[in-house]
């Protein structure tokens, strides 16, 4: 992960790509072919040709990580990935295969949390860009019927990814780190 960052001075994040080993395809996984790679075709299409957005492994420079605010839960990475455009552009993010990955898959309904919160993320950056209006991101969180004594219940999950902000901005690290 690390060999791009470390011999080519405009590489500062880099992404992984791995075959599943869940089956024989070299897809990204299902949260990203159904949530992810639709909306980054749809608002980010500049970042359509990463792999996998939503690998869970990436590398980057110090440089870049300690400008960046950081998201939450499963929003971490899509958040990651459009502020490293907006920040570095496109040229200075590489992938590296790692070859082969052994994955559990996630409950059904656990990805439907997941892609809700890689939804917010996106609308979030929308709408802090004005591409969006920001009533969007007004929700009480992820509701979903199930199944439950005969009958249906809605639940609900409370997500809604935090954002912290880039970590230079903590007075505490900045005065640590400009000695």
């Amino acid at each position: 992960m690390l060999g791009p960052v470390l011999t080519h001075p405009g590489i500062d994040f880099v992404k992984a790509v791995y075959k599943r080993q869940l089956g024989d395809t070299n897809d990204g996984g299902r949260v990203t072919e159904i949530c992810a790679r639709p909306l980054i075709n749809l608002f980010y299409p500049e970042l359509a040709g990463v792999a996998q957005p939503l690998s869970g492994e990436q590398a980057g420079r110090r440089t870049l990580l300690e400008r960046l605010p950081f998201f939450t839960g499963y929003a971490v990475e899509m958040g990651l990935l459009i502020d490293v455009l907006e920040t570095a552009g496109l040229t200075a993010l590489a992938q590296v295969d790692l070859g082969t990955r052994a994955h559990v898959n996630q409950r059904t309904d656990a990805l439907g949390e997941m892609a809700f919160a890689i939804h917010h993320a996106i609308l979030q950056r929308l709408a802090r860009d004005g591409r969006v209006p920001s009533e969007l991101l007004q929700t009480d969180g992820y509701a979903r019927p199930e199944h439950a004594n005969g009958g249906w219940v809605l639940t609900h999950a409370p997500i809604a990814p935090r954002e912290r902000g880039p970590i230079r901005e903590i007075a505490d690290y900045r005065a640590h780190h400009e000695r």
